[in-house]
């Protein structure tokens, strides 16, 4: 409050009109509407009246005074077209400008309405347009509306407007007279917000040091603010940069206008940010001749500024607040790198103990699944072993000691291929055929049946593995159960056959087959299953399948299905 008493003070002073004192009660009719506390009036003289003259009401709007930077002119030295005015005492004639789009008004003190008769006035637009032809002063205020220590009661001209750009001239003279005694001129200004000053909070106990007298800053220290920049990034007129460049952190900034401003709401400001609206339009909150913008984020901003009565006429200045270390992109993009890296590794290390779980417990189940095998193999091979000794009991029995010589020894050689056949998980098809081959070359010297062994061309034996040992206890189950009691009439035919990617190996015999239920009696059999279902669930694409179908008196047919084998 200090600050804008001192301004009003001043402004007193410096002003080359006087302000009148009005004593603002109602008006008399025709000027009830009229808000004379928001005007400001002019008059020549110290109040006689005895010589009429114009008074010039115009309109405040807060605003003493607008340190215009868009026109150079002053109030004393107007040029419009066609006049020149170079003192308003001079020539009797008051020379003022108008911010306001709204009517300014005149009063004459002087006229009253036993004189009126004896004066007339005219309006004029731009000195040339007639607006207004002479004419009577016809309204006059009434005894409640004072100004100054002129009488009351006297004429109201009434009010004026124009557009920018443009000024009125009011000219009284006396009835009938050739020229104008007195007259006013009133040019309409248009303007906007002049930046004199951009700061920071951190400047402002520099800024206390370096204010002038009237509040304003000096232009040696706006320019000291300023000398980093190079001259050619500097305004010619404001003396700012053209664009402001801020450091990252301040808690504010702070944007001083030329005007004087002593009521809150005439200036109008608005603040974008990255092209978006940040602060949409409002009044100065801060004090009247300053915006301040509070902990202004990182980005590139645009000020715009106008006053509320001129809201077409914008002033825009933009300033760039420049990020933090930790704002900026490059941070935020290897932060998040190392974000996506962390989660990357913290989902890679449950991954991966999920899966050595998942292998361990794999594993555990494939050594289950090796010890059945293992198991199965304990039982499957004394179970040949007993088979071929009680063969060769029965040679020696019968005193067949040639016979049982050489089926000892056929005997050894098998044992030993199984014995080593029976250490390996798979074997080539070709191996297996072989000795399957001297199996059933040992069987037939005991029990004089026919066997066949055919593999189909096409189907790659040496490169193809099955498991050991498998097609044996199936063949000895076709000999003990089908051909032992025919004799020479025997028959029992393995084939290897393809079937696309798939692989079938079929063990028939023509025996006397069995009824339903029967098939599982053998022992081989039952083991030959087990390990079946124990390899399937080893493997995940490559299964194996057992299909025995058998009727009485039409033999039994074993057909294994090798799914995805030869893929």
């Amino acid at each position: 409050m200090k600050q804008l008493l001192i301004v009003c003070i001043l402004l007193c002073l410096l002003l080359p009109t006087v302000i009148a004192q009005i004593n603002f009660k109602e008006a008399g009719a025709g000027t009830q509407h009229i808000a004379w506390e928001n005007y400001s009036t002019t008059y020549l003289g110290e109040g006689s009246d005895s010589i009429p003259l114009i008074v010039t009401a115009i309109p405040y709007n807060g605003i003493y005074e607008y340190g215009d930077q868009y026109s150079r002119n002053t109030p004393m030295d107007m040029s419009f077209s066609g006049y020149r005015f170079r003192s308003q005492l001079a020539n009797g004639r008051q020379q003022l400008y108008t911010y306001d789009s709204s009517e300014v008004y005149f009063l004459t003190p002087g006229i009253y309405q036993h004189n009126a008769a004896q004066y007339e006035f005219r309006v004029l637009e731009d000195d040339q347009k007639l607006i207004r032809d002479w004419g009577p002063v016809t309204a006059f205020f009434d005894a409640s509306f004072q100004l100054n220590v002129f009488h009351v009661k006297f004429g109201f001209l009434g009010g004026f407007t124009t557009s920018w750009g443009h000024f009125l001239v009011v000219e009284l003279r006396k009835k009938g007279a050739a020229a104008p005694f007195t007259a006013s001129v009133v040019y309409w200004q248009s303007t906007r917000p002049a930046l004199e000053a951009v700061f920071t909070t951190r400047d402002l106990t520099t800024i206390m040091l370096n204010i002038t007298n009237d509040y304003r800053l000096s232009k040696n220290f706006t320019r000291e603010l300023w000398k980093n920049y190079p001259p050619d990034q500097l305004d010619s007129v404001t003396g700012l940069p053209k664009h402001l460049e801020v450091a990252s952190g301040q808690n504010g900034l702070i944007f001083q206008v030329g005007a004087r401003i002593y009521k809150k709401g005439t200036l109008e400001y608005r603040v974008m940010r990255n092209g978006h609206v940040h602060t949409d339009w409002t009044g100065n909150k801060a004090n009247n001749s300053y915006v301040w913008i509070d902990d202004p984020g990182p980005g590139n901003y645009t000020l715009e500024m106008r006053y509320r009565k001129q809201r077409h006429h914008v002033t825009s200045f933009s300033f760039t607040v420049q990020p933090a270390w930790y704002e900026t992109w490059a941070f935020r993009l290897i932060t998040g790198i190392l974000i996506i890296a962390f989660i990357g590794f913290v989902v890679l290390l449950f991954k991966l103990r999920r899966q050595r779980k998942k292998t361990a417990a794999e594993q555990a189940k494939k050594e289950r699944f090796e010890q059945g095998l293992k198991s199965v193999y304990a039982q499957l091979n004394p179970h040949f072993t007993f088979n071929a000794l009680s063969s060769i009991q029965g040679l020696i029995n019968n005193n067949d000691i040639k016979g049982a010589n050489r089926y000892l020894s056929d005997f050894a050689s098998l044992v030993r291929h199984s014995l080593t056949d029976s250490e390996r998980a798979s074997i080539p098809l070709q191996r297996e055929l072989q000795t399957l081959d001297t199996y059933l070359t040992l069987e037939k010297m005991r029990f004089n049946f026919t066997y066949i062994i055919h593999c189909e061309e096409a189907l790659p034996a040496a490169e193809t593995e099955i498991p050991s040992l498998l097609l044996q206890p199936l063949a000895e189950n076709a000999v003990k159960h089908g051909v032992a009691t025919l004799q020479e009439k025997g028959l029992i035919r393995v084939e290897v056959l393809r079937q696309q990617d798939d692989m079938v190996i079929r063990i028939s015999d023509n025996g006397l087959g069995f009824e339903p239920g029967r098939e599982t009696t053998g022992y081989g059999l039952k083991l030959t299953k087990d390990r079946i279902r124990l390899l399937n669930e080893m493997a995940e694409k490559e299964q194996i399948q057992l299909n025995i179908t058998s009727e009485a008196q039409q033999g039994t047919v074993v057909e294994l299905l090798f799914k995805n084998w030869l893929v």
